[in-house]
């Protein structure tokens, strides 16, 4: 069995509490996390974007939060958030760096368990802020963002929000070739991005009552707070069985369902959890397990082969 630690949407900022948020109290509420996650030696811990607010001050602040943390014995594996980039635009670039996140916030990665080795496990993180009008750094590539945007319509007929983002084709092969890697390595595949797909609604506790009474299926896209083009990856899921769940945060509420074998955990937001929201993961040969810690659910995905 694998065994890891998983957290989102800290979106620290020096602010008073606003529309729901506790900016300052995710500090307090982070290194709670973070000393579960030290007391049980994970081998790393999954963070699902937004860690801060933005503001270079705040920035700076989480950057330190996380390097104490990994003075501790702590191994970070970031995703990137929409809040992460409200930096200057002469910071932009340095985001993916600074998080230690690959190649311009796309990379994977193989845990393998260590009393199995044939539980093999492929990580493969994906940036969905890559085309967006806040990750970009001139005045040309935002005006490009936002004309793609105004080309999606969603069906009540207007564009998505301004706040996610985008994958690009390149990105959307590059997630293919690397599911095919992990398939034909004998490894069963988790996707990661800050914004989450879908869920059922019977997860959601904010969303529509009468979606819940009819257990509806949600694809964030379609409601425009997910990626402008979440069909698309999707699509690439689809094409590949080894992929057994895609995690993202992004939604505060936090959520889950199961789609064509594939588990959506969406996780519970820190700046929000009254008390507090992290979990433990374990991985095993035959299904996922959440076990959450404070106001994050637990949950549990028996899987296909």
């Amino acid at each position: 069995m694998i065994r890891f630690g998983a957290i989102a949407d800290l979106q620290y900022a020096d602010r008073d509490d606003a529309i729901g948020r506790s900016y300052r109290a995710s500090i307090g509420k982070f290194l709670e996390a973070a000393g579960a996650f030290a007391a049980e030696r994970v081998p790393f811990v999954l963070q699902l974007g937004d860690a801060t607010d933005g503001g270079l001050k705040n920035y700076f602040a989480v950057q330190e939060l996380f390097a104490v943390s990994e003075k501790a014995g702590l191994v970070w594996r970031h995703v990137l958030g929409n809040h992460d980039w409200g930096v200057p635009d002469e910071r932009k670039k340095s985001v993916p760096a600074d998080f230690n996140a690959g190649d311009a916030g796309y990379y994977d990665f193989t845990v393998v368990d260590p009393n199995d080795a044939a539980n093999r496990w492929r990580f493969v993180v994906l940036n969905g802020n890559e085309i967006s009008e806040y990750a970009a750094t001139t005045d040309e590539e935002r005006a490009e963002a936002k004309r793609l945007r105004e080309t999606i319509r969603l069906p009540n007929g207007s564009s998505p929000a301004s706040w996610n983002g985008a994958v690009s084709d390149a990105r959307l092969r590059w997630l293919d070739e690397r599911l095919s890697d992990a398939k034909k390595n004998g490894e069963k595949a988790i996707v990661c991005s800050h914004f989450p797909l879908y869920a059922q609604s019977r997860s959601l506790q904010k969303r529509g009552a009468l979606a819940r009474a009819l257990n509806l299926d949600i694809y964030f896209t379609a409601l425009g707070v997910s990626t402008w083009n979440g069909p698309a990856i999707l699509d690439v899921l689809d094409r590949h069985s080894c992929v057994k769940a895609f995690f993202a945060g992004h939604l505060h509420e936090g959520g889950f369902g199961v789609r064509k074998n594939v588990a959506h955990v969406t996780f519970n937001g820190v700046v929000e959890a009254p008390r507090n929201a992290f979990a433990f993961v374990e991985l095993h040969s035959d299904r996922i397990v959440v076990e959450g810690r404070a106001d994050q659910p637990s949950y549990e995905h028996k899987f296909d082969a």
